[in-house]
């Protein structure tokens, strides 16, 4: 009798014990729902940009170097100046420039001299040749020497017209007008014509220089207007001119642009960003989080009657949390946006 006791205890037990299991399971389905939020997708126009990094250079940037050796006399711009074509920027001592000048000019007058006293000679000889009271080579030895002091008249000029202009190249001018951006020299230096004065470069317009892999030169044709964007000043845009005949060791093609700059806001060695249109493309713009890696894909999970469903998709382009995306979307659908990392192909959802 307790035998048959304990037995009718231990079904009623398995029994109870198997109504409670049942009772769970569909609690433990519940359970498994991944709660989403949605966010709904909208096609739009995608510009699909190149962009890589560049840096100014100035359409004139030159070395001064004076023409004549001496010591600085005087300076007359410092760094940050802006001068005009012409301007005087140094000046060499010219003393003895200037006595080099005074012994040529006095060796002229006494070469000048010579000749008209030789000229007369020769008048003289002329006649005397004329009525045969002279030999001939007596009168052709003076016509030659007539002849030799004007060579050393002209040899004369020649020697005064380099002094006069080394005279000159003491003042040292600015070729074209533009900015100093540096200067070398002090006063009291003794400078030469390998001698570095002043480094002067132009603003307004300047250069803007890039390259590019050999796949986006129909992009950056002669002609070719580029955007440029340079923090903190914004976007600027630019005209190609020049296209490097070869590529560098990296297989790059260096691109030159040309633009405006009026407000001298773009420095020379300055850098910017330039972003080629390489056309539009159909797709969606979703947040970042809604893109999920798999592998080596990226999906994102569209929420239909209540399940999850893979959906592979391209990225196009991103930034600024955005990701522009195509695939097999359409609009108004709705793709899951909080917790897309965890869920699973088929997998239940509630959306918040």
């Amino acid at each position: 009798m307790r035998r048959f006791l304990y037995t009718l205890i231990a079904l009623i037990f398995a029994f109870a014990l198997s109504c409670q299991r049942q009772d769970q399971k569909p609690q433990q389905s519940q359970e498994r729902k991944v709660v989403v939020s949605l966010y709904t997708v909208k096609a739009e126009d995608v510009p699909v940009y190149y962009s890589t990094k560049g840096y100014f250079e100035g359409e004139k940037d030159v070395l001064l170097r004076p023409l004549v050796s001496g010591r600085v006399l005087s300076l007359y711009v410092d760094e940050g100046s802006y001068v005009k074509s012409g301007q005087a920027l140094l000046k060499i001592d010219p003393a003895d420039y200037e006595n080099a000048l005074r012994q040529l000019s006095a060796q002229l007058a006494q070469a000048k001299a010579n000749y008209e006293n030789t000229k007369a000679v020769a008048e003289r000889r002329r006649f005397l040749f004329e009525r045969e009271l002279i030999a001939k080579e007596e009168f052709e030895n003076v016509q030659t020497q007539v002849r030799a002091q004007e060579e050393v008249i002209k040899s004369f000029e020649a020697q005064i017209a380099n002094a006069r202009l080394s005279l000159q190249r003491t003042t040292l001018t600015a070729p074209f007008s533009g900015y100093i951006a540096q200067r070398f020299v002090n006063v009291g230096d003794y400078i030469t014509p390998q001698s570095q004065t002043f480094r002067l470069v132009t603003l307004d317009p300047i250069r803007f220089v890039f390259q590019v892999p050999q796949e986006y030169l129909p992009y950056t044709k002669e002609g070719s207007r580029v955007q440029i964007r340079v923090e903190p000043f914004g976007d600027f845009e630019g005209v190609v001119f020049f296209v490097s005949p070869t590529a560098d060791s990296n297989r790059l093609i260096t691109v030159k642009a040309r633009l405006k700059n009026p407000k001298g806001e773009l420095k020379p060695s300055m850098y910017g960003e330039i972003r080629l249109l390489l056309g539009v493309e159909k797709g969606f713009a979703v947040p970042e989080q809604a893109v999920v890696v798999q592998g080596n894909k990226k999906v994102v999970w569209k929420v239909q009657n209540g399940t999850a469903q893979p959906v592979q998709v391209e990225v196009i382009k991103q930034g600024q949390g955005i990701v522009y995306v195509k695939g097999e979307l359409k609009d108004g659908e709705g793709i899951a946006l909080e917790n897309a990392y965890v869920l699973q192909q088929g997998v239940k959802v509630e959306v918040r």
